[in-house]
């Protein structure tokens, strides 16, 4: 009966080790971008939050009463 290449083991159990690698790098820079996906937009939504707050508070100083000013409601929507 014919025997294997002797080296057969040792290469197929490389080329497993090489596929197992390969699908853990793609797992691992998936896992990266999606980490930067988010911190990214956790930083728009920092910024915008932060803007809305800022305009918020220099518009409620500001009182605006229709009778006086009806320019300041017409401004806001």
């Amino acid at each position: 009966m014919q025997q294997g290449h002797p080296r057969h083991k040792q290469l197929s159990r490389a080329r497993h080790e090489m596929a197992v690698h390969r699908r853990y790098m793609f797992a691992k820079k998936i896992n990266e971008g999606m980490h930067s996906f988010v911190n990214g937009v956790r930083k728009v939504m920092n910024s915008v939050v932060n803007a809305i707050f800022n305009t918020l508070e220099t518009e409620t100083l500001k009182e605006c009463s229709y009778t006086e000013n009806p320019d300041c409601f017409i401004s806001r929507a």
